[in-house]
């Protein structure tokens, strides 16, 4: 049977990629060893490491939430996704935050609307990072609520999350790339499934433009620089027409795409 590490990350409804391609491993008797997980991915992730049969009950019960809590960016078309709109998105939100913690909110408004969660059974690793040195922190199933509040902690939608003293946010917002500090030593077969989304190719002109392209430019850069590290590399972000906010459409589309990539793939037969 194929042993393998699967990494996902996840900025926002993409993220239904790597729930998909989770599913339909699953669905095929394909578990992997182990999970590397940041952002919205890490949600979906902790649903499917509770190894049950309610995996996709449960993705299909955060639909309305997250779409309720990311509006503004998810629900909008590759044709419609206008750096302009990212940026309004960007602002708005830290803006916003501001008045509570250094333009930034906190992630208990997501956490404590998803419903039960439940203990993974499974090896899965949170991947966060700490804000005082930029060093990658990898938190077991253990301590997996503590490892999932700090993997989702996007900036700039989400203040860090405490962990033992000190601050973390999520390794999407820093290379996009969970588990990138042990890369090197990991023994199984290592497969990405990306769900960053790529920003539009439109010269900023505003200051806020220019940072969030840089941001942008900086993520996608790393991912690339990194996804030369895995034996498998799948890419979602070609799929923002299909996948363009938290619905059950979008959800379905998922399900297609990953039953075709995987159908196609020798490397799970």
């Amino acid at each position: 049977m194929l042993k393998f590490a699967i990494y996902l990350n996840g900025f926002d409804a993409l993220s239904l990629g790597g729930a998909a391609i989770l599913k339909t491993l699953k669905d095929q008797g394909i578990i992997p060893e182990r999970i590397y997980t940041c952002g919205i991915n890490s949600i979906f992730a902790t649903d499917y490491a509770a190894q049950d049969e309610y995996f996709e009950k449960r993705v299909l019960s955060r639909l309305n939430v997250l779409s309720k809590k990311f509006k503004s960016l998810m629900n909008i078309s590759k044709k419609d996704l206008t750096l302009a709109k990212l940026t309004d998105f960007y602002k708005i939100m830290s803006t916003t935050a501001s008045k509570k913690i250094k333009g930034m909110v906190k992630e208990k408004f997501v956490t404590s609307k998803l419903g039960s969660l439940s203990k993974p059974k499974m090896d899965i690793m949170y991947s966060a990072v700490n804000i005082l040195n930029t060093s990658e922190v990898l938190i077991s199933r253990k301590e997996w609520r503590a490892g999932l509040r700090a993997s989702i902690a996007i900036v700039p939608i989400f203040a860090p999350a405490e962990y033992r003293g000190h601050k973390f946010v999520s390794t999407t917002t820093v290379t996009g790339v969970p588990g990138f500090s042990t890369l090197e030593s990991e023994g199984l077969l290592k497969i990405f499934v990306n769900t960053m989304p790529h920003i539009p190719d439109v010269l900023p002109k505003r200051t806020w433009e220019i940072m969030l392209k840089a941001d942008y430019a900086r993520t996608m850069f790393l991912i690339d620089h990194f996804s030369k590290k895995f034996d498998f590399f799948l890419d979602f972000s070609k799929y923002r027409e299909k996948i363009s906010d938290f619905s059950l459409n979008s959800w379905n589309n998922a399900k297609e795409i990953a039953r075709s990539v995987i159908s196609n793939s020798d490397v799970f037969k």
